[in-house]
């Protein structure tokens, strides 16, 4: 991935060297092979593009938040306040509700999350109940 591509699947735009974007995208695989439980991470091509936008958007979440500790935060409307902690554990979850479809696509966890899903047929009988 060029830091072109990560420019364009971001909106972020970065200036690393060559050898150090190598470094950094090398580890990003690393990193995004492991959390996939994959034993190694994909060769990038045409066909899984996906892909390519879920290593750019997990890279930038870990670039985010690169040497930084949690942090609390608070927010305040009215006489109501809220704390969270502002951390990449936040950003990571954020990345998986985001990409959950490419995620489960890729993933050899065995573990997916799974929406039910209702059949709609026009007057007729699926898995014996009357669909309307």
């Amino acid at each position: 991935m060029t830091q072109d591509d990560y420019k364009l699947f971001t909106g972020q735009t970065v200036s690393y060297s060559s050898e150090d974007w190598a470094t950094i995208i090398g580890i990003a695989e690393i990193r995004l092979a492991s959390f996939l439980c994959l034993d190694t991470f994909p060769t990038l091509d045409e066909t899984n593009k996906d892909l390519a936008l879920l290593l750019a958007n997990f890279l930038c979440a870990a670039l985010k938040f690169q040497g930084a500790e949690d942090t609390i935060q608070s927010k305040s409307v009215r006489n109501f306040t809220i704390n969270f902690k502002s951390s990449a554990t936040n950003a990571f979850e954020q990345i998986y509700s985001q990409y959950m479809d490419i995620i489960e696509k890729y993933s050899n966890c065995g573990t997916k999350i799974k929406v039910e899903r209702s059949d709609w047929h026009c007057c007729g009988y699926n898995n014996g109940f009357l669909n309307i």
